[in-house]
């Protein structure tokens, strides 16, 4: 099983980036793609990478409040982590780089690995929140007619908040306990292997629910949002200097468009840097705004391009720095998913 399923998932999302492949070049004229490339504006660079690179530096700032503001993390060295976990899950499928920041983490802060990727689970839900908000506010705003596009952020709607509100009337009230009492009581009565075995469960549940801990502080959970809002609000920026540093001038809203497909279509299986489902994404988004494919293509190819960029500079300087290899970044995560 552990070499097969490896090899099922390369296999899924290579079908699933040719699919997308297919559909974005079929009669696609390259042509007018390259001339659209050309009109691209560095004047907006340093605003794009300013813009970036703030809303990594949050993301330091809301790990470190997930992780209850404990001294001995700072928030610049989880920034540092979080966009290393970022580069990873770009490069290398199966979000290997989720698993290596609780693997990493919880290894040189002497750290519950579980407790580490459970706070990690915990921003993956609040992202994903801050997105259903940030489209449901451009839904009601400049579409409020269209079912289509109400469906879609319905089903966001329900997916996201339905997770998140999961989360918390579990962890919040402390109901994994009662759960596995019930299991042992209940189901397995005098079972005493399997007894063991729930209770072995049991603590690495805790383990994991102690990275949900700030869900029983109100305040900690209303800053929360407002950090996950700000850092989305800031991609958002980032995607609007983007679209329009091609000569446009689209309004707002594209780039909300644009920022919520394209982070749900990373969702997809696919193959390295989200190829196909990403370009995919763009066209849709943009198409509602009339753009054609050749221009949405240009544009999502830059858009890749420069924040992978950013994202591996800050990445290999961080490996640099700390003499981290490679092979030692897939040793880590191996161990952890190898299983």
């Amino acid at each position: 099983m552990c070499y097969n399923s490896p090899m099922m998932k390369k296999v899924s999302g290579l079908c699933v980036t040719l699919l997308f492949l297919g559909l974005i070049l079929y009669k696609i004229d390259f042509e007018n793609v390259l001339s659209v490339l050309k009109l691209f504006h560095v004047s907006y660079l340093p605003y794009i990478v300013i813009f970036y690179i703030l809303s990594l530096f949050l993301r330091g700032v809301r790990w470190k409040l997930f992780l209850n503001n404990d001294v001995k993390y700072s928030w610049l060295n989880l920034a540092e982590i979080s966009t290393v976990g970022t580069m990873l899950n770009i490069f290398i499928p199966a979000r290997a780089g989720d698993l290596f920041r609780a693997y990493y983490l919880g290894q040189v802060k002497n750290e519950k690995k579980l407790k580490i990727f459970g706070s990690v689970i915990l921003e993956r839900l609040f992202d994903g929140t801050a997105i259903f908000l940030i489209l449901l506010f451009s839904v009601k705003l400049y579409f409020s007619t269209s079912e289509v596009i109400n469906f879609t952020a319905t089903i966001a709607g329900v997916l996201f908040l339905g997770s998140l509100a999961l989360a918390f009337a579990i962890f919040r009230f402390n109901k994994l306990n009662s759960i596995f009492d019930f299991i042992e009581k209940k189901l397995l009565k005098s079972d005493a292997e399997g007894v063991h075995w729930t209770s072995k469960l049991r603590y690495h549940a805790n383990s994991f629910s102690e990275g949900f801990s700030v869900l029983k502080d109100n305040k900690v959970l209303s800053l929360s949002l407002v950090y996950s809002l700000l850092i989305w609000g800031l991609e958002c920026v980032v995607v609007f200097f983007i679209i329009n540093s091609f000569e446009l001038s689209f309004p707002p809203s594209a780039a909300f468009f644009v920022l919520t497909l394209t982070t749900f279509s990373t969702m997809l299986p696919s193959t390295s840097i989200f190829l196909g489902p990403f370009q995919a994404a763009y066209i849709l988004a943009l198409s509602i705004y009339g753009a054609d494919k050749e221009l949405a293509l240009a544009i999502s190819v830059v858009h890749n391009l420069i924040l992978m960029v950013i994202i591996s500079a800050i990445g290999l300087t961080w490996m640099l720095r700390h003499n981290f290899v490679g092979r030692k970044i897939q040793q880590t995560v191996d161990t952890k998913s190898g299983d």
